[in-house]
C-alpha cells in the first residue's frame, strides 16, 4: 500500500512516519510507500499564499481550493487501480478498527491535511472521496491525524507486523470486537502481584475461556456499548453462562489483579 499526503509540513510528517516503529521499518523495506506533496508548490504569488478569508465572515482563514486540487492532480498519475482520497476533518467519519480495515483494502491512500479553518468546500466536492476524523476534538492541523491513519492502516498490511495474526486478536478486532484481555509476562510476581493462576495452568482451553471472560468483563466495565447481543444466534448463551459462572467465582482481589473494577457492575451487564 502507498500513502500520499498533501501537507504544508512534508519534512515533519515524513520524519515522523519513517523514523519510528514497525510502520517506519516497513516504509524503509519498501513494504509500504510514503510520499508527500506541499500545496505551496502550486501557488503563484511571492508569499506562496495558501489560505484566504472566508466569504460570509467568520474566524480563521480557509485553505484555497486551487493549490490543494493541483497537489492532488500531481499525485494522481502515481496512483494504482484502487485509490481512495480522504481529507482529515473533525466533521468526518470516525476512524475506528472497522474503518481502518476498510481503508487498508485500497492500493493507495491519499490523505489531504488542512490547517487554519479547514479547506474550501468546493475542493472537497471535486477531489475528495471521504472525510475522516480521529476523534471529537480539534487539532491545529491535520498532520497528526494523518500519522494516526498511516499507523492504524499501515500496520494492517502484509509483512508490517511480525505476527500476521496480531491485528486480528486485539481490541476492537476478533469475532465480537471486544476489548483485549489483560496480558502478563515475567516475572511471575511483581511488587506483590502474581500472574493469575489460570494463565499458568497449561490448559489451553481453560486459558482461552478465561481470557474471553476477561475480555467480556473489561468491555462490560469500560465500553458497554461494544458488548455483543447476547440473544441467540448472535452469541453462544451456553458459553456465556460458563463465563458468567467463572466471573462470579473470581475474588475481588482477582478482579483487581485483572484490571477490573466494580464486580457487581460487570456481572449486571453480563446477564444471560
Amino acid at each position: 500500500m502507498n500513502f500520499h499526503v498533501v501537507t504544508l509540513f512534508p519534512d515533519v510528517l515524513e520524519s515522523a512516519a519513517r523514523g519510528f516503529g514497525v510502520v517506519g521499518q516497513a516504509i524503509a523495506r519498501g513494504d509500504l510507500g510514503l510520499a508527500c506533496v506541499n500545496p505551496r508548490e502550486f501557488t503563484s504569488n511571492v508569499h506562496h499564499t495558501i489560505d484566504d478569508r472566508p466569504f460570509g465572515g467568520g474566524d480563521g482563514m480557509i485553505m484555497m481550493a486551487e493549490p490543494l486540487a493541483q497537489a492532488v492532480a500531481k499525485i494522481r498519475p502515481n496512483l494504482g487501480a484502487n485509490p481512495r482520497i480522504v481529507h482529515v476533518s473533525p466533521r468526518g467519519t470516525r476512524l475506528d478498527d472497522k474503518k481502518a480495515r476498510e481503508l487498508a483494502q485500497y492500493s493507495d491512500l491519499v490523505i489531504v491535511t488542512s490547517r487554519y479553518g479547514g479547506a474550501d468546500q468546493r475542493f472537497l466536492n471535486s477531489c475528495v472521496d471521504e472525510e475522516i476524523s480521529i476523534g471529537d476534538y480539534i487539532l491545529t492541523g491535520g498532520e497528526l491525524a494523518a500519522l494516526v491513519i498511516i499507523d492504524a492502516v499501515g500496520r494492517l498490511q502484509p509483512r508490517v507486523l511480525g505476527n500476521e495474526a496480531s491485528s486480528s486478536n486485539e481490541s476492537f478486532a476478533g469475532t465480537n470486537g471486544l476489548l483485549e484481555h489483560p496480558q502478563y509476562t515475567r516475572p511471575r510476581e511483581w511488587e506483590g502481584q502474581p500472574v493469575p493462576a489460570a494463565y499458568l495452568s497449561g490448559d489451553h482451553a481453560k486459558i482461552a475461556l478465561y481470557q474471553e471472560a476477561l475480555s467480556l468483563a473489561l468491555t462490560a466495565l469500560r465500553r458497554p456499548d461494544l458488548l455483543p447481543k447476547f440473544e441467540a444466534p448472535n452469541y453462544d448463551r451456553k458459553k456465556l453462562s460458563k463465563i458468567r459462572a467463572l466471573l462470579e467465582q473470581m475474588t475481588e482481589e482477582e478482579y483487581a489483579l485483572c484490571g477490573l473494577g466494580d464486580r457487581s457492575l460487570v456481572l449486571s451487564r453480563l446477564q444471560v
